[in-house]
């Protein structure tokens, strides 16, 4: 079986926000029909860590993932609540945006840049989550179905959630996709952050940055990786070396593969400052993935 590593020359900028903002933590990368990558993210106007005060999205975009720095568009789902880690996703008409974290919220553009956005109506219904959401990654099954996977609580343990909808705004939550029952972290926001699911050789992955936040540079960035032949069961964790796949020094990262080359890429951004210590300050920072 073979693991994901980071590879390359190491990590670069790909967007830095200047007039939208002053750093990116939880973030998402799409492709538009034209060909150009677009990164949505977290930000503010000031670098201290408040995140009651993050409720816009900054917006960057380029032509290519492997040179150049993205331009810097602007704020984007600006509706005056905190607006948490977008995921974005097309539908085959429109681009639909979920983000939270207080409930599930949408947007939806038609916009070929992807500038302009409106808030749309969306549900989710059963399951311990209510209508709660953080860190949501949107995950196309097949032509008819999406799943959502986010962080979540089982009891008083961190867990990955996976829900599902036909329309992307009308959901259904399933089970628990990853379970951390025995696992040492289990602050109150719960610890399995940032999860995103990918294909590859046959099997889905699923990748959480598992931190508390209060552990320094090294737990910020320890990224975890379950495989798995189901997409909505990635067993549990206890917290030891053998549960997961692969491990990955990254934070919040999501994983690209530019279908123009077939080369893979890895993110990885957070808040600034050197408590955190996020690979490149205040930017979305990329570089190669390799499989070995």
């Amino acid at each position: 079986m073979s693991q994901p590593q980071l590879g390359g020359s190491g990590w670069r900028p790909l967007f830095t926000p200047v007039h939208s903002g002053t750093y990116v933590n939880d973030h998402c990368v799409v492709r538009a029909q034209d060909g150009r990558w677009h990164v949505f993210g977290i930000t503010k106007a000031t670098p201290d860590v408040a995140p009651h005060q993050e409720r816009w999205f900054c917006h960057g975009s380029g032509a290519s993932l492997a040179a150049g720095a993205f331009t810097e568009h602007g704020r984007v789902c600006d509706f005056g609540h905190r607006a948490w880690a977008p995921t974005v996703a097309f539908d085959g008409e429109r681009w639909v945006m979920l983000y939270g974290p207080d409930r599930l919220r949408a947007a939806v553009s038609d916009d070929p840049r992807l500038d302009d956005w409106h808030e749309a109506p969306c549900s989710l219904i059963g399951g311990p989550l209510g209508a709660v959401l953080r860190d949501g990654m949107l995950f196309q099954l097949d032509d008819d179905s999406w799943l959502l996977y986010a962080t979540g609580k089982r009891g008083r343990a961190g867990a990955v959630a996976v829900c599902v909808s036909e329309n992307l705004l009308d959901w259904r939550f399933v089970r628990f996709a990853l379970r951390t029952d025995a696992s040492p972290k289990q602050p109150p926001w719960a610890a399995t952050e940032s999860p995103f699911v990918f294909r590859h050789d046959g099997a889905y992955w699923l990748s959480i940055t598992y931190t508390s936040s209060l552990g320094g540079p090294a737990e910020y960035h320890e990224t975890l990786l379950f495989r798995s032949h189901d997409p909505f069961d990635f067993g549990s964790y206890d917290g030891g070396a053998s549960g997961p796949a692969a491990r990955l020094a990254a934070h919040a990262p999501e994983y690209l593969v530019d279908p123009d080359t077939g080369r893979w890429y890895v993110t990885s951004a957070g808040w600034p400052g050197d408590y955190f210590g996020t690979v490149i300050p205040g930017s979305v920072a990329i570089r190669e993935l390799e499989w070995v």
